[in-house]
């Protein structure tokens, strides 16, 4: 049986419990009884540094009788290996212990006479945790180089677990990245294949709807001094059933490009390109005498001009259409402290709050056809413009009380850096000044008809 005994330094365990107990191999070729480090680990219970600590010794007189304890499943906080044994060189020890227990810290005891330091360098290198000649050892240090052998340990083996854990992620990640370039490869030919469908359908698709309204008009031409009113009636609904289906296939084709694009970045003035869809709407203003007004000014924005006049000549279209009142008005202004938040209001039918979410659905009608013309696809284009510039659009409305749309939009340039604050302005007055007026509303019809109360 091999000796094993308790190094304290505490005088009163019992009375202390929390004390760290560190299990320690010995191995050198000495007997117990007679090895010097022995006794300094006795000694050492009395040294500052071995305080709160219970060391367990046990002694191995070989490398045999080392690899035999570990092999026997014995734990050891440390080892300490003599550095000359009769059965191994310390380089094949300290090798076949880092074979037996990887998880082992091991600090060299230093037998020799000279003072060639290369030995130590390639202990250190092969893995040992430190070097000690044996001439040198007192009670202080032995318990300093065991507590920071182990600390050392301790946080070589956290770092190779991170070490693993990165490689692990590192290679997770590269297994991700080969699959999201298979998945980008299937998703460029699924686009490629859907571009073909697109190109079929705004081609093949159309001409023979084309066709149809093209023969309809050729069979009314020759033909319509043959047929009766009801006739001539069925065979007009075919023609507009023909514009009406070539018409959703266009808007469907728009939303489907709409989603293709990429945002632009260019600086667009939303005045001008307001000031572009009223001169657009200027024959139906003038024959409905009716009127847009722009009642604040309109802030640059990031985006693309066709495309926020395709946002403002549809809503300015829907409160022109959806509108019984003698004098259609249309508002667009922006939000107070919001200036890039939107809105157009309308004095029209109003929506009921049940449909304020469908309205935005591609060819959802609220109306029949022969009421109020259209496809229904022009708020959803509205919206998935909006969207793709990463804002949003809702609505408040009631029947009969008009509709306001509002929408955000991105901000082509940086707010202004606010004044210290020991210097105050008089802000309204600066605008006053800017626009040399004191109205800042501005119309482009000369009807000013009020709005309905909302």
């Amino acid at each position: 049986m091999l000796p094993a005994f308790f190094v304290t330094g505490e005088s009163n365990l019992e009375s202390k419990p929390q004390a760290e107990t560190l299990r320690v191999l010995l191995i050198e070729n000495e007997t117990s009884g007679d090895s010097p480090v022995e006794r300094l680990l006795i000694q050492s219970s009395a040294a500052p540094a071995a305080r709160g600590v219970r060391f367990v010794l046990t002694f191995a007189g070989s490398l045999g009788e080392a690899l035999t304890l570990l092999n026997g499943r014995h734990t050891f906080d440390i080892a300490l290996l003599d550095s000359v044994l009769n059965d191994a060189t310390y380089s094949t020890a300290l090798a076949r212990l880092q074979a037996a227990a990887p998880d082992l810290p091991i600090v060299v005891l230093d037998d020799r006479n000279d003072d060639d330091d290369e030995p130590s360098a390639a202990a250190i290198r092969h893995g040992a945790q430190d070097w000690i000649p044996k001439k040198a050892l007192d009670a202080s240090l032995i318990v300093r180089t065991i507590r920071h052998a182990i600390s050392r340990h301790q946080m070589d083996v956290q770092l190779r677990r991170q070490i693993r854990s990165l490689e692990r992620a590192r290679s997770k990640n590269q297994r991700q990245t080969i699959e999201l370039r298979a998945r980008t490869k299937e998703l460029d030919a699924i686009n490629r294949e859907l571009d073909d469908f697109v190109y079929v359908v705004s081609h093949d698709l159309k001409e023979p709807i084309r066709g149809i309204r093209a023969y309809c008009e050729l069979f009314e031409e020759d033909y319509g001094n043959q047929i009766d009113s009801a006739g001539t009636n069925r065979l007009r609904a075919i023609m507009a059933m023909c514009d009406r289906l070539e018409g959703q296939i266009t808007d469907l084709l728009t939303y489907y490009r709409i989603g293709r694009m990429r945002p632009s970045t260019t600086a667009v003035n939303l005045t001008e390109v307001v000031d572009g869809q009223v001169a657009a709407f200027r024959p139906m203003l003038d024959r409905r005498k009716a009127s847009v007004r722009i009642r604040s000014p309109l802030p640059k924005v990031h985006g693309h001009p066709v495309l926020f006049g395709m946002v403002f000549g549809n809503l300015i279209s829907n409160g022109l259409k959806y509108n019984r009142s003698e004098r259609p008005l249309v508002e667009i202004g922006t939000v107070a402290d919001q200036p890039c938040t939107l809105y157009v209001r309308d004095n029209g039918i109003g929506i009921d709050p049940e449909y304020h979410e469908d309205v935005f659905a591609i060819f959802r009608r609220l109306h029949g056809q022969k009421e109020f013309e259209g496809s229904g696809a022009g708020l959803t284009i509205v919206r998935k413009i909006i969207q793709n510039y990463g804002g949003r659009i809702w609505l408040e409305s009631q029947p009969g009380r008009g509709t306001t749309f509002f929408f955000s939009l991105p901000p082509a340039v940086a707010e202004p850096t606010r004044p210290p604050h020991w210097l105050t302005l008089d802000t309204r007055t600066a605008v006053r000044s800017a626009l040399g007026t004191h109205d800042s509303a501005r119309t482009t019809h000369t009807e000013q008809a009020p709005l309905s109360s909302r």
